[in-house]
């Protein structure tokens, strides 16, 4: 087989991954955010089940196209790993382990708790539901950006290791806070639908 065509067609089925994975996921996300101001019904809850599928389907082609391009490029000799595909084995590693607990945990406490506000879930579940939306986004942020800025190709280790531990705070930071502040979030709105209407 042309091992220039090999990679070609790699290459397209990593993009392809990427694509679903990170678009379907960031979708997923921004659905689930809605929580944060009404309740998700059932119906909504089950397309976030089918985003979920799809999100593993391109995990599953970003895995099977990388080990294809990594034995292409290292023969799998780990001394030639570079501080960036390092960096990429670790942050899908982390991709795959997370939308594995999205599936088993997230997904679950979304069904449980269908027809109630964020705020109103139990802090515990809230947590965890807040914790593996901020790393699905940090993941595919950081593999977004591993894939698309070229300087980060050559950097050092410790370099990209702060940039992607920068990503991976913030969006933490952010997660939890919107674990801890959705009730008075959902206080400030039932306040403000309540109120009266002055003309």
């Amino acid at each position: 087989m042309d091992l220039t065509m090999l990679n070609d067609a790699a290459r397209a089925v990593h993009l392809l991954g990427l694509a679903l994975g990170f678009g379907v996921a960031i979708l997923a996300d921004l659905s689930a955010a809605r929580l944060l101001v009404r309740p998700l019904d059932g119906h909504e809850v089950e397309t976030l089940h089918r985003y979920h599928r799809t999100v593993a389907m391109g995990l599953a082609l970003f895995w099977a196209s990388g080990l294809v391009l990594l034995w292409l490029r290292t023969g799998f000799q780990v001394e030639s790993f570079s501080p960036k595909l390092m960096a990429k084995l670790g942050i899908v590693t982390l991709l795959t382990v997370n939308a594995i607990m999205i599936g088993r945990i997230g997904l679950a406490v979304l069904r449980d708790w269908h027809g109630v506000r964020f705020g109103a879930i139990p802090f515990a579940e809230r947590t965890r539901l807040s914790a593996l939306a901020g790393l699905s986004g940090a993941g595919w942020i950081s593999a977004l950006a591993l894939g698309v800025f070229s300087k980060l190709k050559t950097v050092e280790w410790a370099t990209l290791s702060e940039v992607i531990g920068v990503i991976y705070l913030l969006a933490l930071v952010a997660a939890m806070a919107a674990a801890f502040l959705s009730p008075v979030l959902n206080y400030a709105m039932d306040r403000w639908r309540s109120r009266p209407e002055f003309f």
